[in-house]
């Protein structure tokens, strides 16, 4: 058994600060889970409102599950300025805190971004697993035109 809490954050508040999420534009959240434990990501706003949110249930032998919406959920979210920061939380039904590795990536032509997303993934036991980092992977995605 490994231990990696000093890998990347705690998945219990990531922030976007670094490459905020533009103003008035669609975002998704999408991703799949592959542990014994179930797995959950949510955008929160800064009023502690969960914007959106998906998950998937554990699987013996960490079969490749999608993450998709609870009832009563949705993964596409239209930014609000009055609800930044957006946080991301990533978390795992056993008993310790997911350790996340996130990465940014913009597509963008000239001078315009047309599109960003946020990848993550997790560690569901960073103090007594494997730390490969593979039991949930997180796509949080931005496209600067609607329809």
């Amino acid at each position: 058994m490994a231990n990696c809490t000093n890998v990347g954050q705690p998945g219990s508040s990531i922030s976007l600060a670094d490459n905020p999420l533009p103003n008035n534009v669609i975002c998704n959240l999408s991703g799949y889970g592959q542990s014994a434990s179930g797995q959950t990501a949510q955008v929160i706003a800064v009023n502690g409102s969960v914007v959106a949110q998906i998950s998937c249930s554990g699987t013996p032998g960490g079969t490749i599950t999608p993450m998709l919406a609870p009832t009563g959920s949705t993964s596409f979210f239209t930014t609000v300025s009055t609800l930044q920061p957006y946080t991301v939380r990533i978390k795992n039904a056993g008993s310790e805190t997911s350790q996340v590795i996130k990465a940014y990536d913009p597509i963008s032509a000239g001078t315009t971004t047309y599109a960003g997303s946020w990848v993550f993934i997790s560690e569901d036991s960073p103090s007594n697993g494997d730390c490969d980092f593979n039991d949930s992977t997180v796509l949080l995605s931005w496209n600067l035109s609607a329809g």
